[in-house]
Order: structure tokens, then C-alpha cells, then sequence
């Protein structure tokens, strides 16, 4: 998530129990948000436990309620190809509620330009998913009272009912096949191999300003990041993987009255040097339908700023089209510099973003101030990047390092720290002439518990 945060400090294998605040001690926003991570984490491995991967409450105690269920559209809405019942259906610990009732498929909230399927079978599954929210992407969120600023962020749990024809190898679209084998899709629509990722602080042969960092330290920046390295470009995707990076975590946004072309007019005009934005400053395009369908947005350079008139408006080096208010568009600033590179600093792709391979033997490449990465080369059998997976770690002047995981040879490699998607099988469907003409439910049910 693209919080204004400056760590997240959870992690499961610690299996901390809780946070405890002592008398006299500084506290920190990550502190507080670690004891909600703790919480949630248990509240959904608990509700798994109980429930299963996936469910619905049973009204008798044998079959699934209405929550969720996949059914034919009825006369007048077969544009809508299916309707998806109403209620709460729970997919690895996590509640999904449908709050609207006989929903089409195509009227989706969090899931835009769904259109009717091409004749054939397909297995309709729910995609789950937490989405971090900010006052940039819901203004509601914001305390008016306070004249601007903003304050606490929030999360989302989207839901995505979706509909493929792709099976894992050795599978196939088949009621009976997709019970029976349901962990062969789970791992096919999420992969265990999405690229790993080692970073260090490493001072390098560089010259050294003794004045501004320790002489010993790797890290040399002024001040204390997190920074964040998040896959632009995905492996399924046209071209070399690529990534972006930030020193703030990505949370520098600035929502648009509108965009066209080259043309951004802000909704507010930045309130303070750190976030706003300069001529030469990198951009990523973003909106609604870009972020819940998980595709990366267009870069583009700031080539001039106009602030002098009625709108607060910021040239763009790229045209990235045209896109209305409703789908609240915006600019979220990364850090690295318009170069080429070459060596151990990243080269530049053909999309602006840089690209995961490099030519060096090592396969550190170096972000800035001692800060180094290293990708699992994406040419390797079974990796598969994916747009929009990210990876976070805290740099810290009072030890010129960062933290990150260490094991036997130094820095580890490991996985993306998210986004984890999770998912359940809801039906299978037959698409007929451009309509749905059969269902086959998937969907399982569970009694609640009650006391006698």
C-alpha cells in the first residue's frame, strides 16, 4: 500500500502477540498500525480455520445461501451476461459482502469495462485483494474541519468476480475438475514465483562527503525513507519486465480536476517543496480503472508547471489521453532520474520505467545514495513479475543501513510483500450465441455456530 508511513514494521513469523505502550516512551504511527496488522492477521486466520478457504452461511445447514451465487440474467438484462447474488461469502479469512441485489456482472463497483464474453465455457471465480485508500482516491476520508490536510488512510477489500476460459496444465474448465483441483488453480492465477528481490546499503568506491554521512556508512541519504520498488510492467505483459522506485514509499499523489493529452490541472496546488512536483520530475498516470485492473499507468516527465492562473496545471512530456473526473484520476510522483543508465544503474525502457535485467555480472543495481537492489533475473523458468508488486524497506541515517532480511550469504531474496490476491471458484458457465445459457454452482456452504 502507498501509505505516507514510515514502516511497516509486521511481520508474521515473529508471531508478536500484541503491542505494549510503556510509561514515558516515544510512540510511532507504526507501532499502532503493527497491533491492527497483529489483530487482522489473527481474525483471519481464525475465521479460515472455521470456516474453510471459502464459504457462505447455509440457511439449512447443507447448501449455500444466496451470497454470491452465479445465476442467469433475467429478460431485458442479458447484456448484464450474469447476475451475482447477494450477501457474504468469506475466501481465505476475508468477508466479502455484496451489498446490492440480483448485481450484474458487467455493473460490477470494482470491476470496470467488463463486456460479454466470446462463446464458450469459463469458471467464474471471486479475486480478492486489499487496496489502500487515501484521501486522494475517496475524499470522505478527509477531516474538512481541518482546512486541507489529510490524516489517517484507509483499506479496501475488493472483490472481483471474473470470468476465464484458462485452465493450469493438465486441467480443464469442468465443474467436477475445478472442486477436485481447486489449489492447481490457485496457484495458476497466482503464481509462488513473482520474482524475488535482495536490497543492501552499500557505500561503493563513490567519493565521500565526511560532512554529510558517516564516513563507515552505506546508506548516505540526509535523511530517513522508505523506500519502495514496485514492478511497472509485469512478465505476461508486452516486453521486458520493469519496475519503478520510491523514496516515500509512492505516496506522493496529486488527484486531477482533469486530465487531457498533455494537460493535468490539479485539485489542489501542492502544500509544501517535499511534495510538490518540478520540471523533471517522473510521473505515473493513475486511476480507478487502472488500479482494480492491476495495469500500470502511462510515466511521463513534468515538463512545465503553470501556476499563474485559475488552474494549477502541469505539462506532461507524455499524451496520456483523456480521462474524467469520475474516475479519479491522478499523478503519483517515483524518484529515479531521467537517465539511461548502464552498469550498475538501471537502464531505461522503453515504457520510462526501468528494466528488471541487467547486463552487470553482479545483478546489483544501484538506486541512489548506497542503495541496492538485486531482481531474480526474470529470464529464469516459472518467474513471472506482476504489475503492481512491490517490495518496501526503511533506510535509517542513525545506522547508515536499511533493514532487510539476511541470510547465510548476505541480503536475502525474497518475495513481494504484496499485493496478495486470494480466491475462490463460484461457478461454471456456459456462454451460448453471446449469452449465459448454463450454471454449474460452486459454491460451498457452512453452518454457523450457535449456541444451543
Amino acid at each position: 500500500m502507498h501509505a505516507d508511513v514510515e514502516r511497516f514494521s509486521f511481520d508474521q513469523r515473529k508471531h508478536f502477540l500484541r503491542v505494549i505502550q510503556q510509561q514515558g516512551r516515544v510512540t510511532l504511527p507504526a507501532d499502532g498500525n503493527e497491533q491492527v496488522a497483529i489483530l487482522l492477521h489473527h481474525l483471519q486466520a481464525l475465521a479460515e480455520d472455521l470456516i474453510g478457504p471459502y464459504g457462505t452461511p447455509s440457511p439449512d445447514g447443507t447448501a449455500p445461501g444466496p451470497a454470491f451465487k452465479i445465476d442467469l440474467p433475467q429478460a431485458g438484462e442479458e447484456d448484464g451476461v450474469l447476475r451475482i447474488g447477494r450477501g457474504r461469502y468469506w475466501v481465505h479469512g476475508r468477508a466479502c459482502e455484496n451489498d446490492a441485489e440480483n448485481l450484474l456482472l458487467t455493473a460490477q463497483p470494482d470491476l470496470p469495462t467488463t463486456g460479454a464474453p466470446n462463446d464458450g465455457t469459463y469458471l467464474a471465480y471471486l479475486d480478492v485483494w486489499e487496496r489502500h485508500i487515501s484521501a486522494a482516491e475517496d475524499d470522505t476520508v478527509r477531516e474538512v474541519a481541518l482546512g486541507g490536510p489529510d490524516t489517517c488512510s484507509r483499506t479496501r477489500l475488493v472483490w472481483q468476480v471474473r470470468l476465464t476460459d484458462s485452465a493450469p496444465p493438465g486441467r480443464q474448465v469442468d465443474a467436477t475438475d475445478v472442486a477436485a483441483h481447486w489449489s492447481d488453480w490457485e496457484a495458476f492465477l497466482q503464481p509462488a514465483d513473482r520474482g524475488l528481490l535482495a536490497a543492501r546499503a552499500n557505500r561503493g568506491t563513490g567519493p565521500l562527503e565526511p560532512c554529510v554521512a558517516d564516513p563507515t556508512a552505506g546508506y548516505l541519504g540526509p535523511e530517513n525513507q522508505l523506500y519502495r520498488v514496485q514492478i511497472h510492467r509485469g512478465s505476461d505483459d508486452i516486453g521486458d519486465p520493469t519496475f519503478t522506485w520510491s523514496r516515500d514509499n509512492g505516496s506522493v499523489v496529486h488527484p486531477l480536476l482533469r486530465l487531457a493529452g498533455t494537460s493535468a490541472v490539479l485539485r489542489d496546488p501542492p502544500r509544501d517543496k517535499r511534495t510538490a512536483l518540478a520540471v523533471g520530475s517522473l510521473v505515473e498516470v493513475v486511476d480507478d480503472h487502472s488500479t482494480l485492473l492491476g495495469r500500470p499507468g502511462p510515466l511521463a516527465r513534468v515538463t512545465d508547471i503553470d501556476d499563474e492562473g485559475e488552474d494549477y496545471v502541469v505539462h506532461l512530456s507524455t499524451d496520456a489521453g483523456i480521462i474524467e473526473a469520475d474516475r479519479r484520476p491522478m499523478l503519483r510522483r517515483w524518484d529515479h532520474p531521467d537517465v539511461d543508465g548502464g552498469g550498475e544503474v538501471p537502464q531505461r525502457a522503453d515504457d520510462d520505467a526501468l528494466r528488471v535485467a541487467t547486463p552487470n555480472e553482479t545483478g546489483w543495481l544501484t538506486l541512489e545514495d548506497g542503495i541496492q537492489i538485486r531482481f531474480q533475473s526474470p529470464s529464469q523458468s516459472g518467474v513471472r513479475y506482476r504489475t503492481g508488486d512491490y517490495w518496501t524497506f526503511p533506510a535509517r541515517t542513525a545506522t547508515g543501513d536499511i533493514t532487510w532480511p539476511q541470510d547465510t550469504t548476505g541480503p536475502a531474496d525474497v518475495p513481494p510483500h504484496g499485493i496478495d490476491h486470494v480466491y475462490a471458484p463460484l461457478a461454471v458457465v456456459v456462454i451460448t450465441g453471446g449469452k449465459a445459457t448454463t450454471v454449474n454452482d460452486l459454491r460451498v456452504g457452512f453452518s454457523s455456530v450457535r449456541v444451543p
